[in-house]
């Protein structure tokens, strides 16, 4: 019977194996499971403590987690592993930011172990830390819920323009990460599929409080959108303490969604609070993209057209512009502050 390694050797002709581990330092472990190991790590040639403050912003990337598997002795699983790799690296993470980069694999040898290495992302949070802890006593604004469904709909229709089967989409499987303490945050999936389109799906059997009212489709990412807008929903309702308005089972019984709909919107266009004339706009976007019956929702590229989506874009763009202007007026009166100082 052949080795893990030799099991490997064999698979890998090919492939290209780039990740070294002499090449990254592994601070702290994120996340363990008697499976895999993931890592919070930094380049050895560009640690963060060696970069100037003063060219941070330009230098710094995003930072990269690396995941460590340790591989059985079964050809079909290291297979697998292989194979969701190749696919993932076949994303231009360019033309869609919207989900989790991945970077580079490698292979790491302890003892008679072999461990399988993929560098990608951050993930940072989850859905429910985005909502229960970073939004702990903050409700979710229009903003947060445009930032949100944005990056779903955008990745689902890059996924769906170029072939890709995204075959797990639910609160597990949505990160939210933040470009700096000033700014706003941004949604990422992971890539869990494959581009076989005639496979069996069965990615929506598994039944969770975000699952659409269909259990079979022929367009997933229609039904990944209805789970989008429910995600909406309930960050909304949840930060306002109404929670527990949002049934589990929404997906078995939708009569209340027109209800949830009203207050969702009504609670995040407050007086004063958000523009008024984009309320309505808000209404007709949350209504079209959690239309029950899947063969007249909107697909996710048409959901992207929609007026609420442009006019939130625009204020996303202009407060964007805002907090960089601040920045600099900060950074500007600090430097005048060292300059007076030298003189004291």
């Amino acid at each position: 019977m052949s080795t893990v390694a030799e099991k490997v050797n064999a698979l890998a002709k090919d492939r290209k194996f780039t990740l070294r581990r002499a090449d990254y330092i592994f601070e702290r472990i994120l996340a363990k499971t008697d499976k895999f190991l993931v890592y919070d790590t930094q380049s050895k040639q560009k640690p963060l403590y060696t970069i100037p403050e003063d060219r941070f912003e330009e230098e710094w990337t995003h930072s990269s987690v690396i995941r460590l598997t340790k591989l059985p002795n079964d050809e079909t699983k290291i297979k697998e592993l292989l194979d969701a790799f190749a696919i993932r690296k076949e994303i231009d993470y360019e033309a869609c930011s919207h989900l989790l980069s991945f970077y580079d694999q490698g292979l790491i040898q302890y003892g008679e172990d072999v461990y399988y290495a993929t560098r990608y992302d951050d993930p940072c949070r989850d859905f429910d830390y985005w909502i229960s802890v970073d939004h702990q006593g903050l409700e979710i604004e229009a903003l947060d819920a445009f930032r949100l469904a944005r990056g779903c709909l955008e990745a689902f229709s890059y996924l769906e323009e170029n072939g890709f089967v995204l075959t797990q989409f639910d609160d597990k499987n949505l990160y939210v990460g933040s470009f700096s303490e000033d700014r706003g945050n941004f949604f990422r999936i992971m890539f869990k599929g494959h581009k076989d389109k005639s496979a069996p799906f069965n990615g929506l059997a598994r039944r969770h409080r975000f699952s659409p009212p269909e259990t079979e489709t022929t367009d997933i990412y229609k039904s990944y959108a209805f789970s989008v807008g429910l995600m909406i929903v309930y960050s909304i309702l949840q930060t306002n303490n109404k929670g527990a308005d949002v049934p589990n089972n929404l997906y078995a019984d939708t009569s209340k969604l027109p209800e949830l709909i009203k207050t969702a919107v009504d609670l995040c266009y407050k007086e004063g609070k958000e523009k008024p004339e984009n309320k309505e706009l808000f209404k007709v976007f949350l209504e079209d993209l959690l239309e029950t019956d899947v063969k007249k929702r909107r697909s996710p590229k048409e959901l992207l057209t929609y007026k609420w989506i442009i006019e939130s874009d625009k204020l996303d763009y202009e407060e964007y512009q805002r907090e960089l202007e601040e920045n600099e007026r900060a950074k500007q009166k600090e430097k005048e502050e060292e300059e007076k100082n030298k003189f004291n």
